[in-house]
């Protein structure tokens, strides 16, 4: 039994697994690449990098990034551990694939705990929030307590199958990807607010990394004694209000938000242009970290992130009034393991390199 369990790890070890799995790297990047000219970065991302499996239809037909990247994890650790020698001469080899191990497995931590988020900030105002550019939600306030507002959030798929808030069922009826809103003829009677005077036309989605897709939806609220009809649309800045049983609330589509226990205040922001140019060369943003602990403040430029907290802010853009910057936030708990498998990797070429000298000069 000992004997064909060390038989089936050395198959699953074998230099030729390995190379099969790199063949399958090589295509799964190649059809990414193809496949990001029509469908953009992110989308390409999720379909072949962050799955398991590449679908048609509901039939898998490829191996994606998170099943490609486990098997080279398990070819590794079984080639090692059929194939391990304390010797000397090992110890090159061993911090390579060590270092390729804990990569792949940077990678997937990554792919699961990191998170890409953006903060627009005003001179002279601040903000304790970062929003998912291309991740909406459904959120609800009630604004009743004068200290803080309560706010519930809703996910977009689980308003379609129906949810109850407060004794009122809400259900979208109709969800728009990409929309935009356009005046009516003749007021509708049958919507709400926005909707009485507007109404939602779908748009073509967009995969151009410089174009967002703005979802907008058709919502129902339902009890027992009435039935209403609102129009909700991502980019609104208008929260539309209803009553239940007397008491006010407040409902929106906008992007999904994470909120931080802390807060940034943008002081001023400035930028160089080429000169004879419009063309930014390099722009800045003074800005004041407020803590719990007191007030920091910091220069956040290009290449010169703010850190704090878990969360890195980069200096990625502005707005056309120059006085709106646009940070660039990532939280990835796992940001070291690139750095530390790089190092191990580059340790382990360096040891194989000097013990190859050592046996030609002998």
């Amino acid at each position: 039994m000992e004997h064909h369990l060390k038989r089936y790890i050395r198959r699953i070890g074998d230099i030729r697994f390995t190379i099969f799995l790199l063949v399958k790297l090589f295509l799964l990047i190649l059809f990414a690449t193809f496949a990001q000219v029509d469908r953009g970065i992110f989308i390409a991302n999720q379909i072949y990098f962050t799955s398991w499996f590449i679908w048609l239809s509901y039939i898998p037909i490829f191996m994606g990034g998170y099943t490609i990247g486990l098997l080279l994890v398990i070819n590794l650790l079984a080639s090692h551990a059929t194939r391990f020698r304390l010797k000397r001469s090992y110890i090159g080899i061993f911090l390579i694939h060590f270092g390729l191990v804990l990569l792949i497995i940077g990678a997937g931590l990554t792919s699961f705990f990191g998170h890409e988020m953006q903060m627009s900030i005003s001179e002279g105002t601040s903000k304790n929030y970062l929003e998912f550019p291309s991740q909406f939600e459904v959120v609800i306030i009630d604004a009743s307590d004068p200290n803080h507002d309560r706010l519930f959030t809703f996910q977009l798929d689980a308003l379609r199958q129906g949810i109850q808030f407060m004794g009122i069922q809400l259900t979208v009826s109709e969800l728009f990807p990409n929309a935009i809103i356009n005046q009516r003829g003749i007021d509708s009677l049958k919507y709400n607010q926005l909707g009485r005077s507007f109404k939602l036309i779908s748009m073509p989605k967009t995969y151009k990394m410089s174009e967002r897709n703005i979802p907008g939806l058709e919502l129902t609220l339902q009890s027992e004694s009435s039935t209403d009809y609102m129009i909700l649309w991502g980019g609104s800045a208008i929260y539309q209000g209803f009553k239940i049983q007397g008491r006010s609330y407040m409902i929106k589509l906008r992007p999904k938000r994470v909120y931080l226990d802390f807060s940034i205040s943008l002081l001023d922001f400035s930028r160089d242009t080429y000169e004879q140019s419009e063309t930014p060369k390099a722009f800045m943003s003074k800005v004041q970290l407020v803590t719990s602990d007191g007030i920091v403040p910091f220069d956040i430029k290009m290449n010169e992130p703010l850190r704090f907290s878990g969360y890195t802010f980069f200096q990625s853009s502005f707005a056309d009034d120059e006085t709106t910057s646009v940070f660039q936030v990532v939280k990835n708990p796992s940001w070291l393991i690139p750095y530390l498998s790089s190092l191990l990797i580059v340790a382990g070429l360096f040891v194989q390199m000097v013990f190859s000298m050592g046996r030609r000069s002998s």
